[in-house]
């Protein structure tokens, strides 16, 4: 069970939606941002999501032990503009990645753009930005963390992949055999994000962007990305400054803002 109060005695977020269970705390921010009434930044935050939305028509798959939650949060348009959106999911990537490592200091930890974290090698978290229909200066930042919920004991794997989450997800208990305190690392990721989205909203994306660079998975690697069904390939060369993917294909140099990434190595 989550601490609620200590959670809003942080002063991390002004508002707690909470629940036991729920299909997706996406789709619920979405419906609450809409209520002009409700401060912001306001946390959907659940025990047991059972349809979460990974990115196209993915699912997020979740199970006892996982941290599953949602932040609605206000981007003002002077800030940041709807074409840089897409370095929302970029800078939650990298707030996880800085929250979990304290957790486990002598893993390896990565951001693989644009909206996965990875753990040794493999996906321990996804993350899902999304805007607020009628509400251009609304985001909703959503993020599952494999916590305790162990993939080594998940009988059916091929299952798993069929919702979307890899089969080489894993969970950081998998990493230590040690159980966390899910409102810790709520905590610590909330602290996190906090910090480097005030830096983005204030300073743009140039001011975290090395520190990006340090911890992205795929620079050097041979990608395929997937630009709304049109594939690229090419060797992963840099992140620039603006958060976009630079790749060296057959035909040049190419930046890719937005758009997936189906493979690499």
């Amino acid at each position: 069970m989550f601490d609620l109060s200590r959670i809003t005695r942080s002063g991390l977020v002004r508002h707690v939606d909470y629940h036991e269970s729920v299909g997706s705390t996406n789709d619920r921010a979405l419906e609450l941002a809409a209520r002009d009434e409700l401060p912001l930044p306001l946390l959907v935050l659940t025990e047991r999501q059972t349809g979460g939305r990974g990115r196209g028509t993915n699912r997020w798959w979740s199970a006892s032990g996982a941290l599953t939650f949602s932040l609605l949060v206000e981007a003002p348009a002077e800030a940041l503009r709807p074409e840089t959106r897409s370095q929302v999911a970029l800078v939650a990537g990298l707030a996880v990645c800085e929250a979990l490592e304290p957790l486990a200091p002598r893993a390896q930890w990565r951001v693989k753009w644009p909206n996965d974290v990875y753990l040794n090698g493999g996906k321990v978290c996804g993350i899902l930005c999304e805007s607020a229909p009628g509400q251009s200066e609304r985001l909703i930042v959503g993020i599952g963390i494999n916590v305790n919920n162990s993939m080594a004991e998940e009988k059916e794997p091929a299952a798993i992949a069929a919702d979307g989450v890899p089969t080489g997800a894993v969970a950081l208990v998998d990493f230590d055999s040690l159980s966390r305190e899910l409102t810790d690392v709520l905590l610590a990721v909330l602290d996190r994000f906090d910090f480097r989205w005030s830096t983005l909203l204030q300073s743009g994306f140039r001011a975290l962007a090395a520190d990006y660079r340090q911890r992205c998975l795929l620079v050097g690697k041979t990608v395929t990305a997937n630009l709304s069904g049109r594939r690229v390939v090419g060797v992963c060369r840099n992140i620039d400054d603006f958060g976009g993917l630079v790749l060296a294909t057959e035909s040049g140099s190419r930046t890719i803002v937005a758009g997936s990434i189906e493979a690499w190595q």
